[in-house]
């Protein structure tokens, strides 16, 4: 079953700007399921800057607003269970229910991104009369995430909703 050509996404865009490209097999059978772009460090730095760009205005957004995102996203996953378990058993010959307990992972995942704000607060002790200590919290920015094969698509979520959740924008480089 052949897939629609990857491109990568950066700064809102898919594009696939003539890069060299690889092709990406069912294991099963060895037929090509589609092709996916060999990144260049001119695509990767593209990618990182667009990131920066995008984290003032991202980090700005209340924890709450940036939670929404992500129970939004939650319910698209489950919405989409049947079709996204069906690519994890193309790309990686799982069984139908190897590819679909991934998906619901990754679905628990993005419940425990959303449920940070419950964790992650700023504290304030009074440490001595009119001293206070302060630990507070802030987005870092840019983070980067390498993930592997074997898990396309719950490794992923192990540190896409928590990264964004808090604040911090991202550039992800999936496993070919």
């Amino acid at each position: 079953m052949k897939q629609p050509q990857v491109k990568n996404f950066i700064d809102g865009k898919f594009e696939r700007n003539g890069q060299s490209s690889m092709d990406v097999m069912n294991p099963l059978d060895g037929s090509i399921i589609t092709t996916l772009p060999l990144s260049t460090y001119e695509d990767v730095d593209k990618a990182v800057k667009a990131a920066e760009k995008a984290f003032k205005g991202w980090s700005s957004k209340t924890l709450k607003e940036r939670v929404q995102v992500f129970f939004r996203y939650r319910t698209l996953l489950e919405k989409n269970m049947d079709e996204l378990t069906k690519l994890v058993q193309l790309e990686n010959g799982k069984t139908y229910g190897e590819a679909k307990a991934e998906i619901e992972k990754s679905m628990e995942l993005c419940e425990f991104a959303v449920s940070l704000p419950q964790i992650v607060t700023n504290e304030i002790q009074e440490v001595s009369r009119g001293v206070e200590c302060r630990i507070e919290r802030k987005p870092l920015g840019v983070v980067a995430s390498i993930t592997p094969f074997n898990f396309p698509n719950m490794v992923p979520h192990w540190t896409m909703p928590n990264a964004l959740v808090l604040g911090n924008t991202m550039v992800m480089k999936p496993s070919e």
